[in-house]
C-alpha cells in the first residue's frame, strides 16, 4: 500500500490535516522555547553580552531561527487548512524514524507513539 493515499481509509491511515496540525504545534513550541531560552541567556549574561560580538551574533541567529521555525509552522498550518478531508497518510514508518520519545508522542502515529524511544530516560540532560 502507498504511504500516502487520497481515498483509502485503513486503521494505519489518518487525515493528513491532523498530522500537519501536530507538526505545526511542535514547530510553534520549538520557536517559543528558543525565545524563552534567549531571554534567559540575556538575563544571565546581562549588559556584558552586548559588547561581545559573538554573543550578539548568536542571539541574532537564535532570533532568526525562531522566526523561521514560526514561519514554517504557519506554512504547515496553511497546508493543513488546504488539505482535503479525504487525504490520508500512513505515518507508521515516519514515526519509527523519530528518536525522541516526546517527539514521537507529539507528532508520530498515535498508536505507535508510546513504543518509540521508551528506553530513553525521561528528563535526561546532556551537560556540555
Amino acid at each position: 500500500m502507498d504511504k500516502m493515499n487520497s481515498t483509502v481509509t485503513t486503521p494505519q491511515t489518518e487525515a493528513i490535516a491532523d498530522v500537519l496540525a501536530r507538526i505545526r504545534v511542535e514547530l510553534e513550541d520549538i520557536a517559543q522555547r528558543i525565545d524563552r531560552n534567549q531571554a534567559a541567556i540575556a538575563r544571565s549574561v546581562g549588559p556584558a553580552g552586548v559588547s561581545d560580538a559573538d554573543y550578539v551574533c548568536a542571539m541574532q541567529d537564535a532570533d532568526l531561527s525562531a522566526q523561521r521555525i514560526a514561519g514554517i509552522a504557519g506554512f504547515v498550518r496553511a497546508l493543513g487548512e488546504a488539505a482535503m478531508p479525504h487525504w490520508r497518510v500512513d505515518t507508521t514508518e515516519a514515526t519509527g524514524a523519530l528518536t525522541l520519545a516526546g517527539l514521537a508522542r507529539s507528532i508520530g502515529a498515535p498508536e505507535l507513539a508510546f513504543a518509540v524511544g521508551e528506553a530513553d530516560a525521561s528528563g535526561e540532560v546532556d551537560l556540555f
